[in-house]
């Protein structure tokens, strides 16, 4: 078993970005309606594949779940895949929110790529492949600090302050920035609260701002990830 430490800065928006570079934990600090101790309104088990399941309490500045997947080639399958918390300062970790995430079945000392994918934001993968080297115990590999991701800025990542992040506004969850992210998703649920896939900004409610501050400034953009 090897263990791979992904940093990703995943929110894109200046609301969700405070001081020294780190994300608001809105959703895990809820406490209207439909909230949880420990859990906010963040669900107990992940959203995508639905294997991982926190029984106690979610990492105090958790900010959402996260898939992470690593392919031996770009347009390769995955070999291996795991959920994580991505916490306020975009680290990911296990639900202890402490350690890397582990991953199995992987070759010794060999190099694969990165997917990192959220639920209503853009897809984001390593420009290059990464080595995974079960005697390091920890690999980082940090999509903050530039916009070398596979298919540059613009195409997954932006600029916000000094960080580059992942681009909000895919409520479908289908790579692309389209006109359905607002008729099927954003219309639909506008008004709401909860956990929201039109919730762009993460704040708990689906507002007129996730609509115009952030599906308006970022329509048009799409994931190049394969």
């Amino acid at each position: 078993m090897k263990k791979i430490l992904v940093v990703a800065l995943t929110a894109i928006l200046s609301v969700s970005l405070l001081s020294a570079q780190t994300m608001n934990t809105k959703l895990r600090d809820a406490t209207f309606y439909g909230s949880k101790t420990g859990f906010g309104i963040l669900p107990a088990t992940d959203p995508y594949l639905g294997t991982t399941t926190v029984k106690k309490q979610l990492p105090d500045t958790m900010v959402d779940w996260v898939h992470v997947e690593l392919r031996d080639t770009e347009k390769g399958e995955t070999v291996a895949e795991a959920v994580g918390c991505l916490l306020e300062d975009g680290s990911v970790t296990d639900t202890t929110g402490t350690n890397g995430l582990s991953f199995t079945g992987l070759e010794s000392s060999t190099r694969y790529y990165i997917v990192v994918r959220h639920r209503n934001h853009l897809a984001v993968m390593s420009k290059d492949s990464v080595l995974i080297d079960e005697s390091n115990g920890t690999n980082e590999y940090d999509f903050t600090v530039s916009d070398a991701t596979y298919g540059g800025s613009n195409n997954g990542v932006k600029l916000v302050g000094s960080a580059y992040a992942m681009i909000a506004g895919d409520g479908d969850g289908n790579g692309q920035l389209q006109t359905t992210d607002k008729s099927n998703t954003w219309n639909v649920q506008v008004g709401q609260s909860g956990y929201k896939t039109a919730d762009y900004d993460l704040n708990g409610w689906v507002q007129t701002t996730d609509k115009t501050a952030f599906y308006e400034s970022n329509v048009g953009k799409g994931s190049l990830v394969p």
